[in-house]
């Protein structure tokens, strides 16, 4: 199988195909060394809740559940419209083709990534259900242990320079690779206890060539956080937060882009 992004992934490790299979008007992809072929339960999420094995669950936009299966701790996230669309069709689009949906993309990306060894969860399973003219998307990934969204952290407490500095040396490294993250924000960059930064929600994400989309990522972010400021007086973010994570950025990106050339 081959793994078809928008642009070529020249420079990354050859990876394994990934199991597929297709039942009806249903396509799944699964990490075979992970779990078994997954039935259409196992992408439910009223099956895990009514079995016992949900941990926990999230509300809105992109809703997600976090179970326990077989001894690991996987995230369900159910693709879902926003805005005005979102009032005609909550969680449906247009099928143009299999590899174009966005389960399909997002679970190639990802899988691609973590082989290049960037910061992101391990995708598990993606189904793709088809409507007719249209179909449905679910994604499921490995569970980050002791992570912490950006916003809940500087919510609880400061965090020092030197962390906002990894936090932008992170993005470089995705910045390097040519890696566009479509919605970077505050509660898509995660903090763990073992002070390590992982970026998630890769939807709509895809390789560009370095251009201004790399300073427009950081703008996004820099709302996101301002946006938490403006709602919490109290949330621990300034300036001087922000200028240890740019300058750590641009170091990192620099460094980077002279070791690709």
């Amino acid at each position: 199988m081959k793994y078809s992004l928008p642009v070529d992934i020249f420079y990354l490790p050859k990876m394994p195909p990934p199991e597929q299979r297709v039942e009806r008007d249903m396509y799944v992809l699964f990490d075979a060394d992970l779990i078994a072929a997954p039935d259409a339960a196992f992408f439910d999420q009223e099956h895990w809740r009514h079995s016992g094995a949900m941990l926990a669950e999230a509300s809105g936009r992109g809703a997600a559940c976090i179970f326990k299966h077989a001894g690991k701790v996987f995230v369900l996230r159910h693709y879902r419209r926003g805005g005005l669309i979102a009032r005609i069709s909550a969680d449906r689009y247009l099928w143009t083709g299999l590899e174009r949906t966005r389960a399909w993309r997002e679970w190639k990306l990802l899988a691609l990534m973590q082989a290049a060894g960037l910061p992101v969860p391990h995708p598990i399973a993606a189904r793709v259900q088809r409507h007719g003219v249209f179909y449905s998307a679910d994604l499921i990934t490995r569970y980050i242990d002791g992570a912490t969204p950006l916003a809940d952290m500087i919510a609880a407490r400061a965090l020092s320079l030197a962390e906002w500095g990894r936090i932008g040396m992170t993005i470089a490294r995705f910045h390097a690779d040519h890696i566009f993250h479509a919605d970077l924000n505050a509660r898509n960059i995660l903090l763990t206890d073992a002070d390590a930064v992982y970026l998630i929600d890769f939807d709509k994400a895809k390789r560009c060539d370095p251009g201004s989309w790399q300073q427009g990522n950081l703008a996004r972010l820099r709302r996101s956080l301002d946006k938490f400021k403006a709602a919490n007086a109290g949330l621990h973010f300034d300036d001087a937060a922000w200028n240890a994570l740019t300058a750590a950025y641009g170091a990192a990106l620099s460094q980077g882009s002279s070791a690709s050339r």
